[in-house]
């Protein structure tokens, strides 16, 4: 069948290139590959169905959080890891976890390597400067709240972070 369809394409483009006609590229793609339009769709049937498996386990993993289920939690994101393993709202929530355990260094390393992919995240900035201080890493801390008050002068969030030293005229953390 192929073969016969091969043959009837080589004939109609030796046609249509003596007779001065073209032929539709749609048709050509057709005959060439056959299975191509349906390869596509199926494929795009996956990645949405990857992309509402993400969106579910994150919003359990997110429950799972807030009712103190940290294992579990971090159960939820490990199948998400499976399906994007670049999700960052997988690995805020992990960073998460650990702040709840206590674990901030573990959390300020999430934090971390997170900052490398999006540097201009004020709100990453202040996470990681939460979990620095919290680690007792104080200098750390500082300059990553004024990296954040840098990026986003005007958050409210990061202005609280802040405090005014009368004395010198600066606000600092």
């Amino acid at each position: 069948m192929r073969r016969f369809l091969l043959a009837l394409f080589a004939a109609s483009l030796l046609i249509s290139q003596t007779t001065g006609c073209a032929i539709s590229p749609k048709l050509r793609e057709a005959i060439m590959d056959p299975g191509k339009e349906e390869r596509q769709r199926k494929e795009e049937i996956r990645r949405l169905v990857d992309e509402r498996h993400i969106t579910t386990r994150l919003q359990a993993a997110s429950t799972m959080l807030e009712s103190g289920r940290y294992d579990d939690c971090l159960h939820a994101l490990s199948e998400v890891a499976k399906l994007d393993p670049d999700c960052k709202e997988m690995f805020l929530l992990k960073a998460e976890v650990h702040m709840s355990r206590n674990e901030f260094d573990d959390a300020a390393a999430i934090y971390a390597n997170l900052l490398n992919d999006f540097p201009n995240d004020a709100n990453l900035h202040h996470l990681h400067a939460m979990a620095l201080e919290f680690s007792g890493d104080s200098a750390g801390a500082m300059l990553a709240f004024q990296r954040a008050a840098e990026i986003s002068p005007d958050s409210s969030l990061i202005q609280l972070s802040q405090f005014d030293r009368p004395e010198t005229g600066t606000i600092v953390r």
